[in-house]
């Protein structure tokens, strides 16, 4: 075994993103151009934008060749994809070829870079905008093993990525039947066909509460038992804990409050908001950072109910998000959005039929979990 710096096996460079305010940078334009969110399960088969040829050759973006490795190395960091097809990114991802004549596959890399999400997280944290340089990326040291060896890893990974891939197809057609059957229940929220009594979002709610950040400086604030809440933790659709837990001597120095169980969640700041509306709902008490809002409803709205109302509307919301400081949802206008508001049997009959497949969601949610620690143990093994 030889250790290798990565820039010494790789070319390695960054992208770019065309200026914004120019149409002709984007206006029908054919070249896939990749952003982190294009980044799943490990690939990147197709992109939500475009640039063109102009937009291109008048930035840093440049064309990737299918093959290419893209790593992330800014907001959300560490996360490693294959491209599937010639594509451009934007400065966030870095594209990773292979020198001539190196004796190395690049799926090889490919494991160890997953191998080191973790420590690149950590180093990431310790920047102010949770990003890393490209020097960090090409000083990484790799140890290579002969090209058999690298053969019998990359075989025993692929098989667990595969089994891990299959059982995320499966939480995704779970999730797809879900919206089915709200389509088929409710119709579409937007057209209303259905004729359902409107009413403001605001008025089926006992209380809408905001929340707050206990101050950081004081590290026993942060002691505690008490879940508190961000965007971090929006990650699905039931929210049981969360990273971070605070003290009630926390909750009485701060804005945040106790939020009552079954309450529905919804992240209104953050730069997931590019392309993601998280709601969850909550199955105990919690409390919210400023980047939340929590609704508590009344015997109208089911909260399962208006968790998939508003990820139907997403697009919709989405659409009005604005860029001040941080990407964020005109909270005002939302709460006064009339929505359609069916008759509370069917509303109870379809969250029964989630709750249903959340309970398969959560076995098969609980295999991902287990392979992925098998998989983290072998690439502890492997790479070190």
């Amino acid at each position: 075994m030889i250790y290798v710096r990565l820039g010494d096996l790789c070319v390695i460079n960054s992208g770019g993103t065309p200026r914004r305010n120019n149409e002709s940078y984007w206006k029908n334009g054919d070249v896939p151009w990749v952003k982190i969110s294009d980044l799943k399960n490990g690939i990147v088969e197709s992109t939500e934008e475009f640039i063109t040829l102009d937009g291109l050759n008048n930035s840093s973006a440049k064309i990737f060749p299918k093959g290419t490795l893209l790593y992330t190395i800014f907001a959300t960091i560490g996360e490693v994809a294959i491209l599937k097809m010639d594509a451009a990114t934007n400065q966030a991802i870095v594209g990773i070829q292979l020198k001539e004549n190196k004796k190395v596959y690049l799926k090889y890399i490919y494991y160890y870079l997953k191998s080191q999400t973790n420590n690149i997280k950590q180093l990431g944290r310790g920047v102010a905008q949770n990003n890393i340089n490209l020097a960090v990326v090409k000083n990484m040291i790799i140890p290579i093993v002969s090209l058999e060896k690298q053969s019998n890893i990359i075989a025993t990974l692929n098989k667990l990525e595969k089994i891990k891939g299959n059982r995320i197809t499966i939480l995704n057609c779970l999730d797809d039947l879900i919206k089915s059957r709200f389509v088929e229940l409710f119709g579409d929220p937007v057209l209303n066909e259905k004729g359902w009594n409107l009413t403001s979002l605001e008025s089926v709610c006992q209380s809408i509460y905001g929340g707050g950040t206990p101050s950081k400086k004081i590290k026993e604030y942060y002691k505690g038992t008490i879940p508190w809440v961000t965007s971090k933790d929006m990650k699905s659709d039931i929210i049981v804990d969360s990273i971070e837990h605070i003290t009630e001597v926390a909750i009485d120095n701060s804005s945040t409050k106790i939020i009552p169980p079954e309450s529905v969640l919804i992240v209104i700041r953050s730069g997931i908001l590019k392309h993601t509306l998280p709601v969850c709902i909550n199955k105990s008490k919690i409390t919210i950072n400023q980047d939340l809002k929590a609704l508590v409803l009344d015997e109208r709205c089911k909260a399962i109910y208006l968790q998939y109302l508003l990820k139907a509307l997403e697009k919709e919301i989405l659409s009005g998000v604005r860029a001040v400081t941080a990407d964020n949802i005109e909270f005002n206008s939302l709460k006064k959005r009339r929505i359609p508001i069916p008759p509370i049997n069917i509303q109870i009959k379809f969250s029964q039929m989630v709750n249903q497949i959340n309970k398969l969601k959560s076995d098969v949610q609980k295999s991902i979990d287990e392979t992925q620690l098998l998989m983290d143990s072998l690439m502890q093994e492997y790479f070190g």
